[in-house]
């Protein structure tokens, strides 16, 4: 489950790129210990994230373009396409 995000340096300082591994990181650690310790199911975990996120988009002016991204980076991670 971890270590699915490439974090690419040239965009980013490595400052910014250590937070969002350590964030990445954090956010495997509680998804992990739900499946294996809280006895949760993956779509459970798929939909409970996809609800987050929905709620976390909800008051950024730049929607539709963080959409696009958002659905890039999901099927390409999920092998949609």
């Amino acid at each position: 489950m971890g270590k699915v995000i490439k974090f690419p340096q040239e965009k980013s300082t490595p400052g910014e790129a250590m937070k969002l591994k350590q964030v990445s990181d954090a956010i495997d650690s509680v998804l992990i210990d739900a499946l294996e310790n809280k006895g949760l199911a993956p779509h459970e975990l798929a939909g409970l994230l996809a609800h987050r996120l929905g709620s976390f988009m909800r008051p950024m002016d730049s929607k539709s373009h963080l959409w696009d991204i958002c659905e890039k980076v999901l099927k390409r991670q999920a092998v949609l396409d």
